[in-house]
């Protein structure tokens, strides 16, 4: 069975996923505070707008719009205003007392349907193929969580169903290994790229590794991660 991928643009990486991540995967980019994920997220993104003409759509629950922008200027990485929609809380919150279609009023629903709701407009207005969702724990703290395994089973589940390549920017518990909040995250996703602080000769590195990636044959390595100019890439041999 030939499984379409879409490639991370990370020089050295995709040669270790068998080519990319499959096309219309949930992926988890976690890690703990500091270490790159929403740059290296961003970037996914934006190559693939730039290098294959895809639709993307970022959505922001963090910072505004204008706040994205300037950290990936400021990292050397030109967004792509032609095939990349940056999308804020701000804004979300001006559609909803707006009234579009498909969302309704914030206090009137659960923020994974919204954000759900957002995707599918969004889709198809504008054809994305990618999504990002930055981050889950901003998320988390937007709607009230009774059930976390059902919810968030849904949650995954529609974002499947929605037929786009999905990247969700995670936060790693400082006090646990998990990959996030609710431990049950990494079950219900199918790919897991972990990037993580290592102390080297009393240097502080960050590294990658692939830990999770469904249809696909993977190295586990740990490798260093660089970013130089706005391009990321790791380190094969050292």
């Amino acid at each position: 069975m030939v499984v379409n991928r879409i490639k991370t643009y990370v020089e050295g990486l995709d040669e270790k996923i068998s080519g990319g991540v499959p096309e219309h995967s949930v992926v988890l980019i976690c890690g703990r505070a500091g270490t790159m994920k929403t740059s290296l997220c961003f970037s996914i993104l934006n190559n693939n707008a730039l290098n294959e003409q895809r639709k993307c759509l970022y959505l922001t629950l963090e910072q505004s719009r204008e706040s994205v922008m300037e950290h990936m200027e400021n990292m050397g990485i030109v967004p792509c205003k032609e095939n990349v929609t940056i999308l804020d809380l701000g804004k979300i919150k001006k559609e909803m007392l707006e009234g579009e279609e498909g969302i309704g009023y914030a206090g009137q629903q659960n923020w994974f349907r919204i954000v759900l709701s957002l995707l599918a407009n969004y889709k198809k207005s504008f054809g994305c193929e990618l999504f990002a969702l930055d981050s889950l724990p901003a998320l988390y703290t937007l709607t009230e969580i009774r059930n976390p395994r059902a919810e968030l089973f849904y949650f995954f589940e529609k974002l499947r169903e929605a037929k786009v390549t999905t990247f969700l920017i995670s936060e790693m518990p400082a006090d646990r290994e998990i990959y996030g909040l609710y431990g049950v995250e990494d079950f219900l996703c199918d790919g897991i790229i972990s990037i993580f602080p290592k102390r080297r000769e009393n240097v502080t590195n960050l590294y990658l590794t692939v830990v999770k990636m469904r249809k696909t044959k993977h190295d586990r390595s740990m490798f260093p991660l660089i970013c130089e100019n706005g391009k990321f890439e790791i380190v094969i041999n050292y």
